[in-house]
């Protein structure tokens, strides 16, 4: 079931590379989100046939998922993954569920999880030296000598750097690393890129990446521990949650462009875009970013971490949830929620937005919805949300 494309006035969305949504929690609440004692109930059908317009009336093209207890309650994809006038037949590529596009800043979600699977693995502590997994030869500021991945992982190292894809990369990481931290922001929730970037180094170390000499092994330490990086993930999450392979970079043979919106007719540009190559292959910058997923990918990795809990030991994840970052308990008018997502684009000529959004969110009953669009009204939770809230009778 498909919808058409509608195009709607939008105001002008600054540059956004990946936002979030995420935070502290009590372990207590880890299994069952709070639901409110109010008499009226969560109708799916009426929920789900919300998320459809939202999805209808303010993208090119898009998907969501409902899961409940681990099994597929509806799915819905339309509108275009490439629009016609990319295409020479001039018929477009359809949006399905199946499409993988880049989901920026879920990507934290799934860096996160990882870094919980080696403590599982005891392969390293929350509270080891960042330092004993980087480069030996980096010489580090004295403040970042003690720099621990747990202040890592909860976005408190003072790390301070733009909020892009470049600022990721091995050498940028380096020199930040060698600069030091903002005196301001160490110790503080400081949202970065950067703090991900170097956990995705962290996990090539920590699952065995040998040096060479310094001058030899600067030339190949992004390139192997991203490799490393992104095995792990597969072989001991995306794999134990029934994804086939994916990657840092396109895997589609009809890869998905990102279009403005309003959308009048444009040529669009790889939903990975930012790269020095500018191909869509974020594999040298990822952590905080990086990975291509489909509506069907990330619904299965949710409900495998967190309802089936096929991935962490209960332990590890309880921990995830005291950490601050990247999960938080929020609550909406029936019940509590939380989840997590990210954009990717910047304005297109003063009028509106190129870009993707791709955002999950956990509800009571383990209830997981996916959303992904391709362009759109900017983030999606405000509008999920009420949907959600909407939808109960």
């Amino acid at each position: 079931m498909g919808y058409p494309i509608h195009d709607l006035k939008k105001q002008l969305l600054p540059l956004a590379v990946c936002l979030f949504m995420a935070g502290i929690t009590q372990a207590q609440q880890l299994t069952y989100l709070y639901s409110g004692k109010d008499q009226k109930a969560l109708d799916l059908k009426d929920f789900s046939a919300r998320l459809s317009s939202i999805c209808r009336d303010s993208s090119v093209g898009g998907a969501y998922a409902i899961w409940k207890k681990g099994k597929l309650f509806r799915e819905q994809a339309g509108g275009f993954k490439i629009t016609p006038a990319d295409c020479l037949n001039q018929a477009g590529v359809p949006f399905l569920s199946s499409t993988r596009l880049h989901v920026a800043s879920m990507s934290k979600t799934i860096t996160a999880v990882a870094i919980a699977k080696l403590v599982d693995q005891q392969k390293i502590k929350w509270e080891d030296r960042a330092k004993s997994f980087l480069p030996s030869y980096w010489k580090l500021h004295p403040d970042f000598e003690d720099l621990t991945i747990l202040e890592l992982v909860n976005m408190k190292s003072g790390l301070d750097a733009p909020l892009d894809a470049l600022s990721s990369g091995t050498d940028s990481l380096r020199k930040l690393m060698e600069r030091g931290p903002n005196p301001e922001k160490r110790g503080k929730f400081n949202y970065q890129n950067t703090s991900y970037g170097l956990l995705r180094i962290i996990i090539g170390y920590a699952t065995g990446y040998k040096e060479l000499q310094p001058g030899a092994d600067s030339l190949v330490v992004g390139i192997v521990t991203a490799k490393m990086y992104k095995h792990f993930i597969n072989e001991y999450l995306f794999k134990p949650a029934g994804i086939p392979p994916a990657d840092c970079s396109i895997t589609d043979w009809e890869p998905a462009f990102q279009y403005p919106f309003p959308y009048a007719n444009e040529p669009g540009e790889l939903t990975g875009f930012g790269s020095l190559s500018a191909n869509g292959d974020l594999s040298e910058y990822a952590g905080g970013f990086g990975w291509y997923l489909s509506t069907i990918d990330a619904a299965k990795f949710i409900n495998a971490v967190f309802v089936t809990k096929k991935i962490l030991s209960q332990k590890t994840l309880t921990e995830l949830f005291q950490f601050g970052f990247p999960f938080k308990i929020r609550k909406n008018a029936y019940s509590e929620y939380f989840g997590s997502g990210g954009d990717w684009g910047h304005p297109v000529n003063d009028q509106g937005w190129r870009g993707i959004h791709a955002y999950y969110y956990c509800f009571p009953e383990d209830i997981v919805v996916t959303v992904f669009l391709n362009s759109g009204e900017g983030a999606l939770t405000r509008r999920v949300i009420h949907a959600y809230e909407q939808a109960f009778k």
